[in-house]
């Protein structure tokens, strides 16, 4: 849905449309539906956002997760989509409950299920950019050790501070911190700045901390004078260090996601299911709903939803360990 900042791309603000391709290929039909949309939602409430004032929060934050787009394009897309996912969940549940299971309460469920995706969508919107921002960072850490490892070799042939930041972002490997040098170099030779301006912004524009002491550390050796080659040795083994303390702990983690989900998953839905049963020979409802109405509320929502939710946080700890 957002394009990911081009590196060497230029730093002022983004177009609210993204680049059209060639046509009769089905991916470039829905990237024009997707431009048209965004044009659309730009033109309805995010031009009025965006001239209105620029929120510095969210634009370092769209910034530091390397998302392409304006503030304004950002908050507008978020509040439209949210509008007309609303509405669809609405007439999704009317239908469902009104009409197909039809309990006693089925407004109150309608309420609900609309509430519910009102906040969900919008909330995914929120989420999305601590997300990247979180999975940029986790990228540009997973990459920094091999980097700083490679930085080092490189001066301790004598090579000059901006021809190693040049040699850096020429690499076809660890795209992360390529790009990272790839934005120094934008910045030198495009902007007319100079390498420790260009190293200390780029450090406060990255979502990692440990990319920005290095950056920062950087720049303030080649400023004062210093051993780089000793200075990038001594960080990269201090990284690596980091990095297995973090592998051990995803490890230990591993034991909780388990109980976890035996305890929700697999003990939660086996006691609902017994419920159902008990609610059926007693002639009974659950909130309006009867026996086969909860099963069937448990086999189509609930225990996918605990299935997904149960993966999505095993995946989120594996890619930060890695």
């Amino acid at each position: 849905m957002f394009e990911t900042a081009k590196p060497a791309g230029p730093t002022g603000s983004p177009t609210p449309g993204a680049e059209k391709a060639p046509a009769g290929d089905k991916a470039s039909s829905s990237r024009a539906l997707l431009t048209k949309y965004r044009t659309f939602c730009y033109g309805l409430l995010g031009e009025r956002i965006d001239r209105e004032g620029d929120p510095e929060p969210l634009a370092s934050r769209l910034k530091q997760a390397g998302i392409n787009v304006t503030p304004g394009l950002y908050s507008s897309m978020a509040i439209v989509s949210t509008l007309i996912a609303g509405v669809a969940a609405l007439a999704f549940s009317m239908v469902m409950f009104a009409v197909v299971l039809h309990p006693t309460l089925w407004y109150g469920y309608v309420l609900v299920v609309t509430a519910v995706t009102f906040g969900a969508v919008w909330g995914g919107f929120r989420f999305l950019i601590s997300s990247r921002i979180a999975n940029r960072k986790d990228q540009l850490e997973r990459e920094l050790p091999f980097t700083l490892s490679e930085l080092s070799v490189l001066a301790s042939t004598g090579t000059s501070p901006i021809q190693l930041v040049r040699r850096m972002a020429q690499r076809n490997h660890d795209p992360a911190m390529t790009g990272q040098f790839k934005r120094i170099i934008y910045k030198t030779d495009i902007q007319g700045k100079d390498l420790i301006t260009a190293l200390a912004e780029s450090a406060k524009e990255s979502p990692s901390l440990a990319v920005r002491e290095a950056f920062w550390d950087i720049a303030n050796m080649i400023h004062q004078g210093g051993n780089l080659d000793e200075y990038l040795r001594t960080k990269s083994d201090d990284v690596l260090k980091l990095k297995r303390l973090v592998q051990k702990e995803f490890i230990e983690r591993l034991s909780t996601f388990l109980d976890m989900y035996v305890a929700l998953v697999l003990v939660g839905v086996l006691m609902i299911a017994v419920a159902a049963f008990l609610l059926n020979s007693f002639g009974q409802t659950a909130a309006g709903l009867d026996a086969n109405e909860l099963l069937i509320l448990l086999t189509f929502g609930l225990v996918p939803l605990a299935v997904v939710a149960t993966v999505m946080m095993i995946s989120i700890a594996y890619a930060r360990a890695e």
